[in-house]
């Protein structure tokens, strides 16, 4: 008969091979941490929604997000913060260039990869710059204009903060595009980004008096652009055109603006949150990016809106569908886990029974082989008679 070991030793690499086929933990985890300049607007929020459908592909990385709340120092604050919790990788856009240049380069000099996103800073010491070329942005908002106004008019221009690199960089397009042509920006109206302080600053600056005459209102982004027609309506002020930058798809975003006639265009500016999230796993993997990921812009109007439209609906419907199918997989998952749980304990509970088994086995056996000794104690052959009475 054979050892009772043996099918101990069977049981336990029977286990070992059930768990070993189990799917592989990820060599290690990867924390991102994220220094948003504010995120109380659709702009930031479609950023936010892209960087997270994108780590559903990566399972190794984790993303923690700080809101500076448009406010220097706290986002200054918030990276020291994100620095000091581990972070592997910083994504930052900055609140404004120069006072957070100091503190980006300070994390990239200490060896933390760095990439700035949307805004960039006043140096080029990061790993890499995700975002699109705002100067190329207003330039082609400019040429669009000059064909929209046959080369001749007055522009109300509402800037969105600006300290920040892609308002400044979006104005100096916008005046060179203008160079040779009877365009003029007669007015210059600081909305930082924000519909309500367009909205305020746009109604106090109407209704003063004598006024400078415009033909078009220029918004820095679309959510200014749609606060100034409803401004403009209010005050019985028609007859005026209107465009943004941004065209986000959903019910509330300038490609719908153009939809309804709201504004008359508007001019791709993706956030880039997917792209960054690409980028920094190439990074902490070690493998090769670009340290420039510039993002292209293209100007919805009135031409292409309806099938523009259709596919940024379409689009919107897939990453859904990937949202359900990701809560799914983590649903199936957690679902696995305890499924494998219960089976290392019932495989644990079979072994132990096992052995105790072999124990009260090899117990039996060695009483009666005493017994044996007892009752023959001269050696003389003794039949063996196993049967189940033993056990």
């Amino acid at each position: 008969m054979k050892s009772p070991h043996c099918f101990i030793l069977l049981y336990i690499l029977v286990l070992a091979t059930l768990f070993s086929c189990g799917p592989k933990e990820a060599s290690k985890k990867y924390k991102i941490g994220f220094s948003q300049c504010v995120s109380n607007d659709a702009w930031r929020k479609a950023m936010h929604d892209e960087m997270y459908r994108e780590l559903s592909f990566y399972p190794d990385l984790s993303l923690e997000i700080k809101d500076a709340k448009g406010d220097n120092a706290t986002q200054i604050r918030q990276i020291k913060e994100l620095v000091e919790s581990g972070i592997d990788l910083l994504i930052v856009s900055p609140n404004e260039s120069s006072p957070i240049t100091p503190i980006v380069e300070e994390v990239f000099q200490n060896g933390t990869p760095v990439i700035v996103v949307d805004r960039k800073t006043s140096s080029n010491l990061y790993s890499a710059y995700v975002g699109g070329n705002n100067y190329e942005v207003g330039f082609t908002a400019g040429q669009y204009i000059r064909n929209l106004l046959n080369g001749k008019g007055e522009i109300l221009e509402i800037w969105g903060l600006r300290g920040s690199s892609p308002a400044v960089e979006r104005h100096r397009g916008l005046l060179n595009a203008f160079q040779g042509s009877d365009i003029n920006i007669v007015t210059e109206i600081s909305g930082q980004w924000e519909k309500d302080t367009a909205k305020n600053q746009l109604r106090a600056h109407l209704l003063k008096e004598n006024i400078p005459e415009f033909d078009l209102i220029f918004g820095h982004n679309d959510v200014m652009a749609i606060g100034a027609h409803e401004i403009c309506n209010a005050l019985n002020i028609h007859h005026k055109k209107f465009l943004g930058v941004d065209a986000l798809p959903g019910p509330y975003g300038g490609i719908q603006a153009v939809t309804d006639d709201v504004l008359d265009a508007t001019f791709f500016y993706p956030t880039g949150g997917d792209k960054s999230i690409e980028v920094a796993h190439k990074i902490l993997k070690g493998e090769y990016f670009e340290k420039e990921n510039i993002l292209q812009t293209a100007v919805v109007d009135s031409s292409n809106v309806r099938i523009i439209k259709q596919q940024t609906d379409k689009i919107i419907d897939q990453q859904d569908n990937i949202t359900r199918q990701r809560d799914r997989i983590n649903i199936q998952m957690e679902i696995y886990k305890n499924q494998r749980t219960f089976l290392f304990v019932f495989g644990l509970t079979l072994v132990v029974a096992i052995i105790s088994l072999a124990y009260i086995f090899k117990s039996l056996r060695d009483k009666q082989e005493i017994n044996e000794e007892v009752n023959n104690p001269r050696g003389k052959p003794t039949r063996h008679y196993w049967s189940i009475e033993y056990f």
